[in-house]
């Protein structure tokens, strides 16, 4: 349990970069390597114009690296519901892991405040209550984060290619400290590779604008057990 623990820290930091909007992109696919793009007139190619508006249906699935081990993670956007007497915004996560089995993670934020309301984690059949004041998720951003602001210069361009359709779509290459993120308009969230020292630690698997499905059930989330200290 520790250790899934400990995964869902690292992927709920890494969606701090998800539910931004920005101007539309859109399109299936779903990873690989690509070729450089030539720039616009402005120094900025038309297929990078920041992160497309989340919306209802929306889902992405990565492969993730950790210890040695690879394991998928979907991220899905399960749209509006009511949740303790607040109209929110649901986003689950789907970790699964070969030894460990699977984790999904539930949240919700405040439609008009962006605020966490509930978060919750279903592992072993069982949904526990997460304390949201120790919650590691960051809020989501409002509009493409400026560290991933198309104007920005010195960016570099390429295509990716997605391993679950042989598709590619374009994207925009950011130098972060110790890295580098890879992120595109064409893709829900954002999001298509993470490199950190050296070593890709989140790559796009495949990606959807539509058929998002909810598997934590409002019941359940509205009767999950208190998370047991560890």
């Amino acid at each position: 349990m520790k250790k899934v623990l400990g995964i869902v820290v690292a992927l709920l930091l890494t969606i701090t970069l998800l539910p931004a909007c920005g101007p539309s992109g859109g399109g299936e696919g779903g990873a690989g390597e690509g070729g450089t793009l030539p720039s616009g007139g402005d120094g900025t190619p038309s297929e990078y114009t920041g992160f497309i508006l989340p919306t209802e249906g929306q889902w992405v699935e990565y492969v993730m690296a950790d210890e040695g081990e690879n394991f998928h993670q979907k991220m899905e956007h399960i749209g509006q519901d009511t949740v303790d007497g607040k109209t929110c915004i649901g986003f689950e996560m789907t970790i699964a892991m070969p030894q460990q089995g699977e984790t999904i993670v539930q949240m919700w934020t405040d439609a008009a405040t962006h605020q966490l309301v509930k978060y919750v984690m279903k592992t072993g059949g069982q949904v526990m209550c997460m304390d949201i004041g120790q919650s590691p998720y960051e809020l989501p951003e409002t509009e493409t984060p400026s560290q991933y602001n198309p104007s920005l210069p010195d960016i570099s361009y390429g295509t990716y290619t997605i391993p679950g359709t042989g598709g590619t779509v374009t994207v925009a290459i950011f130098d972060v400290p110790g890295g580098e993120v890879w992120v595109s308009s064409q893709v829900p969230f954002g999001t298509v590779k993470v490199v950190a020292s050296g070593t890709t630690t989140m790559s796009l698997y495949n990606f959807g604008t539509s058929g998002a499905q909810r598997d934590i059930s409002k019941a359940e989330m509205e009767n999950c057990m208190e998370m047991p200290g560890f």
